[in-house]
């Protein structure tokens, strides 16, 4: 489903991304992990289209989307859940999701909508209780579970997630995690960075090991959380 060949990301004349080729398909949870300033988060910028890349090749179902912006990307089905839980803190909860539409406006019926908010209050029941209050008053994880649901609405192929265990008790991390693996068991292909390395290798299919804006390690996510070099740099805690 996506495609990154060769790809280069720089910020005048600091290099963020040296080269990097990944993969990625359908059903796939595929897991980036390195370091603070490994170059992950300007990944996925480039992917949803945030920044330009100085050279290589992004394809999203074999069309080339190097250069698309991210209003496009969202057109054609990616979605980013940023670090740092972006809502809008003075809509309601129920408002914050129906921000998630603007892909599926003129397209989505009443009875759509309804099934949309029954699936994302079954899927957290805590957002459910919440839908009538104002974003800013939810706590860090309700937070989180409204951003990604409020991406889930826009019905993505390919969901992007910037550190999304970020300052999260380990309960809602658990639970968290759990869904995102349904996601993709259910058709969805995520790309997932995230610090917490373990946890983030035991949900995934595939990982990479991004060091220096380069790729030092990839493969099958239980091959990597077995590699002693890896315990030895990112899962030395858990």
């Amino acid at each position: 489903m996506l495609s990154i060949k060769s790809l280069h990301v720089s910020y005048g004349a600091v290099q963020a991304i040296k080269g990097i080729d990944m993969e990625l398909a359908r059903g796939e949870v595929v897991c980036v992990i390195g370091s603070n300033g490994a170059g992950k988060s300007s990944l996925l910028h480039a992917v949803i289209g945030m920044v330009k890349p100085t050279s290589g090749n992004i394809t999203f179902e074999e069309k080339d989307m190097t250069y698309v912006s991210a209003s496009r990307t969202s057109n054609m089905g990616i979605s980013l859940v940023p670090e740092g839980r972006e809502v809008f803190g003075t809509l309601t909860v129920l408002d914050n999701l129906r921000m998630g539409l603007k892909r599926r406006i003129g397209s989505i019926s009443k009875a759509e909508w309804a099934r949309e908010l029954d699936a994302a209050f079954e899927r957290f029941p805590r957002l459910y209780e919440r839908r009538d209050q104002l974003a800013f008053t939810l706590s860090g994880g309700e937070q989180q579970m409204l951003v990604l649901s409020r991406a889930l609405v826009s019905k993505p192929k390919l969901l992007l997630l910037d550190e999304p265990s970020l300052g999260l008790a380990p309960i809602i991390v658990n639970d968290l995690f759990a869904v995102i693996r349904q996601l993709a068991d259910d058709g969805i292909a995520v790309l997932l960075v995230e610090q917490m390395a373990h946890k983030a290798l035991s949900i995934s299919d595939r990982g990479y090991v991004i060091d220096k804006g380069m790729v030092s390690f990839q493969g099958e996510a239980d091959i990597l959380m077995n590699d002693q070099r890896i315990i030895e740099a990112y899962l030395g805690a858990h």
